[in-house]
């Protein structure tokens, strides 16, 4: 969908989606913005969008040092500084002793480390999912380049190796993980794209809709728009795209917390999230709400 098709459909709420959520009454937090305000969300395509500014400077040191991928990153980092690089398999992947590097020193929200163990006899890059989320991210933000099989670390990178860059580092992640990589490679979902290309609405959305804890499927009918999805082939697939494309990279980012709930129903995913305090300290949005004008949020 080209992007002024997809900004259209955005600022008119009243077309009807080609998929139906359970249909509740409340409207989703976006209808409550300015056409003007949700177009900054959604432009420039392929980018942070105008409405957003992420603001590394408001994140302490200490808490962006304990996000996973921030850990990650400078485990992998750290350890192609030290050994010149880091040499790839013949199919493209990290070996296993460095997979192993990193896998044993960080903690993944949704994954158990204990059940990766007892399934694998040996942990291939493929087995350990952060490592090569964290990895493929590195390289699309240019703090890893691959060159004749070796992947080395960039000066950019070096630079933000210093315990006191970890918040930047953790914006430069952030910034690639949802604008700078196609989050469908990974989940192998058949839905193309969505919701990672209105992001920026979703971002927004989340910061008004997700204070107390709630599932995966509520906060999609709540931050999501709905109207830009085609016919699915399964219904559980759009909720299955907002943890695998949104939820999950943001726990995995620092900006969400994540915890086990049990199902009633026996249905839907048995996961709940929440913002966490960097969600508010790595974003923030210029925007205003629908009957405020002059308000910002």
């Amino acid at each position: 969908m080209g992007a002024q098709a997809f900004t259209r459909l955005a600022v008119e709420p009243a077309l009807r989606p080609a998929y139906a959520p359970n249909v509740t009454s409340i409207p989703p937090a976006w209808t409550h913005l300015q056409p003007g305000s949700l177009k900054g969300l959604l432009e420039p395509p392929g980018r942070v969008p105008l409405a957003l500014r992420l603001t590394p400077f408001n994140v302490p040191v200490g808490a962006a040092l304990q996000v996973p991928m921030v850990r990650a990153a400078r485990l992998l980092l750290e350890l192609a500084v030290a050994k010149g690089g880091l040499v790839l398999t013949p199919a493209g992947a990290l070996k296993r002793v460095d997979v192993w590097h990193v896998f044993d020193q960080t903690e993944w929200p949704g994954h158990d480390k204990a059940t990766t163990l007892e399934m694998n006899k040996v942990i291939n890059e493929d087995d350990a999912y952060g490592v090569l989320f964290t990895r493929i991210v590195l390289q699309a933000a240019g703090l890893l380049r691959k060159r004749s099989g070796v992947l080395k670390a960039t000066k950019a990178s070096k630079a933000l190796l210093a315990p006191e860059a970890a918040p930047a580092l953790l914006a430069e992640m952030f910034e690639a993980v949802f604008w700078k990589v196609n989050l469908q490679d990974f989940d192998r979902n058949p839905i193309e794209f969505w919701p990672q290309h209105h992001m920026g609405v979703i971002l927004w959305s989340l910061s008004v809709a997700a204070h107390d804890w709630s599932s995966a499927g509520s906060l999609m009918e709540s931050c999501t728009i709905m109207d830009t999805l085609d016919q699915v082939q399964r219904p559980d697939l759009p909720e299955y795209a907002m943890v695998s494309r949104v939820l999950r990279p943001l726990a995995w980012l620092g900006l969400l917390e994540s915890r086990k709930q049990k199902r009633h129903s026996g249905r839907g995913f048995d996961e709940d999230f929440r913002n966490g305090p960097l969600f508010g300290q790595l974003l923030e949005f210029e925007v205003e709400m629908k009957g405020a004008e002059g308000a910002r949020h």
